[in-house]
């Protein structure tokens, strides 16, 4: 008897924590198409969307010929770029199953990537009602990212909170933290471990720093996390407002699960969007600041065989405008090919060499991904999000709208950055230095 309760008090709890993925969409000229691909046990569906015209309930008690529970609303006088705020109600297994309101900009349903069949399903979705930080591993660490980056990673809320439906990854600095002033930048000791009860990369002592005076302590402190979830071959949308102001180092990524063939980068590196919040960064007689969003692969046997340049890509916003505001970046990703976008505008198109990537970019020696042709980036990924500040990201070679402060070869450009706060701080204005993230989704083929 206890038994059967038990087992009644689970199912219900299943069904209650269910969640569903509807697709939204302009049909026609003006018109409101929203879908929901079926699964067993969906016996009825009802959408409410809220958008500038009020409040609308729209009722489905059949799924049509394509297993889609779906309704078109052609009198809707919905618009492209438009903002609407959804719910779904769902009878699921006799129970119904209420969602959260969630956000979504609205674009032609042929720019949609189609869900090809009930195998396509989603991963991971998260709307940042709130920060749920069992679903990411949370970066604490002061190494440095590779790149002689600036800043501390921690799980301060000043760097990583939601707030009103949105994730805010925000770079601080570090003499702002009580633990910390000016003096301990060039004098003191920064123990992750002490501050925080944990480090997750002590390489480069990134769990404990010491300044002497010569090199002072990481004067940002910033935010980075990566899903525990993980996709092979897929969509990837993310909906993010990317900062501006100097030297902001904005990524949305992805990175091997578990390391399938090696260190980087051994194991391949999709790099969705990239970006430099700089108003200004001209090299080559090209913008590269906050107005460029590039993407790129890395891939190679180690990191100074890395093929980087075959694979990126760039796109300059619309002339006078830059990338600073809401922008969807997604990355559309099979056995044939890898391709970014910005609004489903492709930014970089990349199809797998008929000869493997290793043979094209006619690396020497042992073939350490075998016969595979997509090989390294025919495993498990997951997506990594952060704000990352200075480093090598930044040429000397540029021109920017302030002199840049440090130069490749210094033996203190933290300092040398530090001590020229009065050159790019006044660039710094409140949360347009934070990286906004209003919903992430992982679809799977």
């Amino acid at each position: 008897m206890n038994s059967c309760v038990f087992l009644l008090v689970l199912v219900a709890g299943v069904v209650s924590t269910k969640t569903f993925y509807p697709e939204i969409s302009i049909t026609g000229e003006s018109g409101l198409r929203l879908g929901l691909v079926d699964e067993d046990g969906i016996s009825h569906v009802i959408f409410t969307i809220r958008s500038k015209d009020g409040e609308r309930k729209y009722v489905v008690e059949a799924k049509n010929d394509d297993d889609i529970w779906e309704y078109v609303d052609l009198d809707s006088n919905s618009q492209t770029g438009e903002l609407v705020e959804y719910k779904t109600s769902v009878r699921f297994h006799d129970e119904w199953v209420d969602s959260k309101w969630n956000k979504v900009v609205l674009i032609p349903r042929g720019l949609m990537v189609p869900r090809k069949s009930k195998r396509s399903y989603t991963v991971f979705r998260d709307d940042f009602n709130s920060f749920n930080r069992g679903s990411y591993h949370v970066d604490v660490t002061a190494w440095g990212g590779g790149n002689g980056e600036f800043q501390v990673y921690t799980p301060e809320h000043n760097n990583l909170h939601a707030e009103n439906g949105y994730l805010y990854m925000k770079p601080t600095l570090t003499t702002d933290h009580p633990s910390f002033d000016n003096n301990k930048l060039y004098h003191g000791r920064m123990d992750l471990n002490e501050l925080y009860h944990t480090c997750t990369n002590g390489a480069n002592y990134g769990c404990s720093k010491t300044s002497n005076g010569h090199e002072i302590l990481p004067p940002i402190m910033s935010g980075k996390v990566t899903s525990h979830a993980c996709v092979k071959y897929g969509r990837v949308n993310v909906r993010a407002r990317i900062p501006k102001g100097d030297w902001l180092w904005p990524a949305i990524w992805l990175l091997s699960c578990n390391k399938h063939y090696g260190s980087w980068p051994r194991s391949g590196e999709i790099d969705i969007m990239e970006s430099r919040g700089n108003l200004r960064a001209v090299e080559h007689g090209s913008d590269h600041g906050v107005s460029y969003v590039a993407s790129t692969l890395h891939w190679g046997p180690d990191a100074s065989h890395n093929a980087y340049y075959l694979t990126h890509k760039g796109k300059h916003a619309p002339s006078g405008r830059d990338w600073h505001d809401w922008h969807t970046y997604s990355l559309e990703w099979t056995d044939h090919h890898i391709i970014t976008y910005v609004d489903d505008q492709e930014i970089m198109h990349i199809t797998t060499p008929a000869q493997g990537f290793w043979n094209w970019a006619h690396f020497q020696g042992h073939n350490i991904w075998g016969n595979s042709h997509n090989a390294p980036f025919d495993h498990s990924f997951h997506l990594i999000l952060n704000v990352a500040v200075g480093g090598g990201f930044f040429s000397d070679s540029a021109q920017y709208n302030t002199a840049k402060p440090w130069h490749k070869g210094s033996s203190h450009p933290m300092r040398d950055f530090w001590e020229h706060r009065g050159d790019w701080l006044p660039t710094w204005h409140g949360d347009d230095v934070a990286m906004l993230i209003d919903y992430v989704e992982m679809i799977q083929y």
